[in-house]
């Protein structure tokens, strides 16, 4: 009798549990599934209608509301019930994998200068097809500045300066072509570097072969990849500091804690100031992530929150000292604040095209001094602030442009709640196509996917297309200008940028779920990152970049042998 209550009490117990685990599960699960069913709602309203909220009175709004509650519901389901099938696959094998040591085939830096050399080699023939550079984005306006000495930090110095040596180089060479095939050379050596030493990373803490092989392909084949390693934008270089930096960042919360040696810490140190000068923005993010991430680490061990604070604060401090000293040196201005304003200037110009003749007179008149009527209708683009941003008056008057923004916000809530979403649609709806075609598509002019035109330069400082495989770059222009990728169910989803924001989100809600919550932390700045993205003017790939090739290496760490933490992870 005791034994049947005691068989009776146990499975009682197992299925309690099983409750709790289930019901838990399903809380987090439907925390990632009703905001991502919510952007493919809100998305495809944008897309095939114009506007999230429906046409017409209050009634109709009401009414669209409801639908929208709706629908997103009913997708929030299988939503959820994908990401409740990640969360689950390998945790119940977690313990056995503590349990497992094997062996490491080779060393890390083996693994990192092989891996790093293969990368670099698979890249070389995109090299060649598109030598001696993709000369495109902006690389024109930066040269301009060291043609002429008169700089701006209106894209980031220590990048002009990067770019500008090998400009003088070729000049120095007598071919500019030369310069700037160098500069694709170190370019490649440095990406295929730090690719490299993330793949090392994954084999010290003894991360899946199969993970390590999927991610080695994606970083070597991946179009993406190696037609940025070869172009001249500063997005590139900064993708890899954000993966380099993240990595640290893993290691000190993730591995040893802030057991890290001197030199360890000064490589941390030295990745986050060279990350924070490569992008203006990156600073805004890392100032968030810092008191978020030092929160994080409240139950750590208090020389670890301390070390932690302490390196922030020297990189934030080093990055201050080096900005100041960079713009001192090279006699720099300032960069324009219409930079800051592209949402804004957005919202305006969106509430003049879709509802002119309901403004009141006297808000169109002083709307008039800001954003002409002579040239928005023909210049507003919903996915591109450029146009609007680089017409708009804002010197004049700006805190009466800043009244009139907030007057028409009032009036017009919906249109600018659209204008925003319209603007930033790339970055959180997955079957946006907006991103890859917002300057145009096609390979005669070079835009699509990511741009390989080549931009002109002044006479004798010219940089010559020199294609040595002509056949190549024929086929990979048809991916990246012509969007080819995107006939290809599926693998197209690669290519986007909201999916690698989603996964980001998706790792951290796995994160909780499994209660491994100083895992997430590394993902703090990513997601800072990506939300000072919702301002950019627009969607670019090159933007999300660094989602892109460090979204993918933080899930294999997540992944990887947990046994592995408490050891010497280089």
């Amino acid at each position: 009798m005791k034994s049947r209550k005691k068989i009776a009490y146990i499975w009682k117990s197992d299925i309690y549990i099983l409750l709790a685990e289930n019901r838990r599960l399903l809380c987090h699960a439907f925390f990632w599934g009703i905001p991502f069913a919510a952007s493919c709602v809100l998305g495809w309203r944008l897309v095939h209608e114009g506007t999230v909220f429906g046409c017409g009175g209050s009634a109709a709004y009401a009414g669209s509301f409801l639908l929208f509650l709706l629908e997103t519901a009913v997708l929030s389901v299988p939503a959820a019930g994908v990401a409740a099938i990640v969360m689950r696959v390998g945790k119940g094998k977690q313990a056995a994998g503590k349990a497992a040591k094997r062996p490491e085939a080779r060393r890390a830096c083996q693994v990192w200068l092989f891996s790093s050399l293969l990368i670099f080699l698979c890249w070389l023939p995109v090299f060649f097809a598109y030598y001696p550079s993709v000369f495109a984005y902006d690389a024109e306006g930066q040269l301009y500045q060291v043609l002429s000495g008169d700089y701006s930090t209106h894209h980031p110095l220590v990048h002009t300066l990067f770019l500008g040596a090998f400009f003088r180089l070729g000049i120095a060479a007598g071919s500019i072509s030369t310069g700037m095939a160098v500069h694709s050379a170190v370019q490649m050596a440095l990406m295929a570097g730090a690719f490299g030493r993330a793949l090392s990373f994954l084999h010290r803490r003894r991360g899946s072969g199969r993970a390590r092989a999927v991610l080695f392909l994606f970083f070597a084949l991946f179009p993406a990849n190696s037609v940025l390693a070869v172009s001249t934008t500063k997005d590139v270089l900064f993708s890899a500091l954000v993966l380099l930096y993240t990595l640290c960042l893993y290691r000190a919360v993730c591995g040893r804690g802030m057991g890290m040696s001197g030199k360890e810490q000064a490589v941390c140190i030295g990745l986050g100031v060279l990350m924070l000068l490569f992008r203006n923005n990156a600073v805004y993010a890392f100032v968030v992530s810092v008191p978020v991430v030092f929160w994080g680490m409240r139950k750590a061990k208090p020389g670890e929150r301390k070390a932690y604070l302490r390196m922030a604060l020297v990189t934030l401090a080093l990055y201050g000292v080096c900005a100041f000293s960079l713009k001192a040196a090279t006699h720099a201005q300032n960069g324009s604040p219409r930079e800051m304003l592209s949402v804004p200037l957005q919202q305006m110009a969106r509430t003049r095209v879709k509802a002119e003749e309901k403004i009141a007179p006297e808000v169109r008149q002083e709307l008039e001094k800001y954003i002409s009527s002579e040239w928005v209708f023909a210049a507003y683009n919903p996915h591109l602030a450029d146009p609007v941003k680089s017409r708009a008056v804002i010197h004049d008057d700006p805190a009466g442009l800043v009244r009139t923004w907030i007057k028409l916000g009032l009036s017009y809530p919906a249109i600018y709640v659209d204008a925003f979403l319209d603007n930033s649609l790339g970055l959180w709806y997955l079957w946006d196509t907006s991103h890859a075609q917002v300057y145009g598509i096609g390979t005669e002019s070079g835009f699509g996917y990511l741009s390989t035109d080549n931009r002109t330069m002044p006479a004798g400082f010219e940089v010559v297309e020199q294609s040595l495989l002509p056949g190549l770059r024929v086929f990979l222009e048809r991916i990246v200008s012509d969007n080819a990728y995107g006939k290809i169910p599926v693998v197209r989803l690669l290519f986007t940028p909201a999916l690698y924001w989603w996964l980001l989100f998706l790792y951290m809600v796995t994160a909780f779920y499994r209660k491994r919550y100083r895992e997430a932390l590394p993902a703090v700045f990513l997601s800072a990152y990506c939300l000072t993205l919702l301002l950019s003017p627009t969607v670019l790939v090159r933007y999300a970049y660094p989602l892109m090739v460090t979204v993918p290496v933080i899930w294999s760490c997540f992944a990887a042998d947990t046994n592995e933490q408490s050891e010497n992870i280089q």
